[in-house]
């Protein structure tokens, strides 16, 4: 697993199933019943699938997570903006508060 990712560890799992599933009768006569191995073979990769099923449902989770925390950080920012408008509107552009106020957006 090393060297493949995971879609390709997913498929030679899925592979292996198929392949050992196909050829059943030709490992029982060499004197192994595959039945049980491949059985739990398959419950683990269906284990497998559901934990990235709930991988992809928590990635959804975070990314509607941070665009919501982006769209009410933008709210703030322009609202602070705003309110540096309005001292700027009162004190006059030319006021030491206003020039460290707009100071702050280069930092």
């Amino acid at each position: 697993m090393a060297t493949l990712n995971e879609k390709e560890s997913r498929d030679f799992v899925s592979q292996v199933i198929v392949m050992v599933d196909q050829n059943a009768s030709m490992l029982t006569d060499a004197g192994f019943d595959p039945t049980a191995r491949s059985a739990e073979l398959k419950t683990k990769l269906q284990t497998a699938d559901e934990a990235e099923g709930e991988q992809q449902k928590a990635q959804a989770i975070a990314l509607d997570a941070t665009k919501h925390a982006n769209a009410t950080l933008r709210v703030a920012y322009d609202d602070a903006s705003a309110f540096i408008n309005l001292i700027e509107g009162l004190l006059g552009k030319d006021n030491s508060l206003v020039h460290q106020l707009r100071q702050l957006r280069k930092k």
